[in-house]
């Protein structure tokens, strides 16, 4: 997965992880907020670059849930997501904005990101062929992310159990 280092996106991906975790409620608090095993935005910039896929969710009109694996590049507090023109996550962000976004890795580290997507005008393009040949596009989404909570693998950080 891409992400974009530099000292000011950095900052600010540190400053919203912060905000987060002060508004965490105590069961989040006690897990995945828990400060000792709380990424920096440092450390979330490193785990992206390794994950492969992220799970986004969005909200249908009749407030179903959808969710897909889908490509993120993290940009500080941004991200920036190509989905398929005639995908259901285009349509229901177009309705509602609201959307989050999950992965994990095999050791425990996990990251859970919210925000508000939008549609990049102007950013429909051709994409690789579908599996049966059809031809398809994509549009890419920006996401202002509003909350992210990244925690790190057990037993990576002072006093954390590694059961």
């Amino acid at each position: 997965m891409k992400t974009v280092d530099d000292d000011e996106a950095e900052a600010a991906l540190d400053l919203l992880l912060a905000k987060s975790a002060e508004a965490a409620g105590p069961a989040l608090a006690d897990s995945v907020g828990w400060k000792p095993r709380r990424m920096s935005a440092a450390e979330l910039v490193a785990f992206w670059k390794d994950v492969r896929l992220v799970a986004m969710a969005t909200v249908g009109p009749g407030g179903q849930p959808h969710i897909a694996p889908v490509h993120a590049e993290l940009q500080g507090g941004t991200l920036r997501v190509l989905v398929y023109a005639d995908a259901v996550r285009r349509r229901d962000v177009a309705a509602n904005p609201r959307v989050a976004f999950t992965t994990w890795n095999a050791d425990g580290a996990v990251a859970m990101l919210y925000g508000r997507a939008r549609e990049i005008e102007g950013s429909l393009k051709a994409a690789r062929p579908a599996q049966s040949g059809r031809a398809r596009e994509v549009v890419e989404l920006e996401v202002t992310l509003t909350r992210v909570h990244a925690m790190n693998p057990r037993g990576q950080a002072p006093g954390c159990s590694t059961r």
